[in-house]
C-alpha cells in the first residue's frame, strides 16, 4: 500500500488519539503528530482551521476526520 497524501494527526492524551496512531503504526503508515496539549499555537491553528476543539483531528491531504473511525479512515486512505 502506498499512501500519497501527507497525514497529520492533531492529538492530545486521549484514547482515540492513541487508537488512531496505533492503527496507522500497525499498518506502517507514516504520519506527523502535532500534540496540541503541548503546543498552544498548534491548538489555536487546529481550532481556527478545522472549527473543532477536540482531538484527534486526522488530516489526509484535503480531507479531515474528527475522532477515530477505522472505516472512515480506511476510506480516506483508499484502503480496501
Amino acid at each position: 500500500m502506498v499512501i500519497m497524501e501527507k497525514i497529520i494527526i492533531y492529538s492530545s492524551a486521549c484514547q482515540d488519539c492513541d487508537r488512531v496512531k496505533n492503527y496507522l503504526r500497525d499498518r506502517d503508515i507514516p504520519f506527523e503528530e502535532i500534540d496540541v496539549s503541548k503546543d498552544k499555537k498548534a491548538r489555536k491553528e487546529m481550532e481556527q482551521r478545522y472549527g473543532v476543539h477536540v482531538t484527534p483531528v486526522v488530516v489526509v491531504g484535503d480531507h479531515v476526520m474528527v475522532g477515530f473511525n477505522h472505516i472512515k479512515l480506511d476510506k480516506l486512505l483508499s484502503v480496501e
